[in-house]
């Protein structure tokens, strides 16, 4: 990913923004039932440990691009993203394949509350974080 930073910093205009958004793997991802007031919690959904370490190797990569004074930090912050299914089979088959995600959620209801409402619509609420980069004229300009 340095590689790829490096050539984007070369295509930027000095003072161009990078933003930098991804899933964030230490905050927890949640599956919950969708309703009218809002979302009920039904189950934690944790990151894979591939993905985890691919998250990490991103962080340091940015932090050695900034480190070399390619960018500049700027405003960053974080906001929830929704993956919607429409029950809660659709969503255990979504699991089941997802790389990012392990293959099954630990439920913090119990199955007798999941069956009720196993037809019903639910999410995957995830946190993505980002981050905007400037970039900053190379010595070599």
């Amino acid at each position: 990913m340095v590689d790829a930073l490096v050539e984007i910093h070369r295509v930027l205009a000095p003072g161009g923004t990078l933003v930098d958004a991804r899933p964030d793997s230490r905050v927890r991802a949640y599956a919950a039932l969708r309703n009218p007031r809002g979302f009920k919690r039904f189950g934690v959904v944790n990151t894979s440990r591939l993905e985890m370490a691919n998250d990490h190797a991103s962080d340091n990569a940015i932090a050695s691009a900034v480190r070399e004074g390619l960018f500049k930090r700027g405003r960053r912050g974080r906001f929830w993203h929704l993956v919607p299914f429409s029950s809660l089979g659709e969503l255990r088959d979504y699991l089941r394949e997802h790389p990012r995600f392990v293959h099954r959620a630990d439920w913090i209801v119990d199955s007798a509350t999941r069956k009720r409402h196993s037809t019903d619509q639910f999410v995957i609420r995830r946190a993505v974080r980002y981050e905007l980069l400037q970039a900053v004229r190379s010595p070599r300009d």
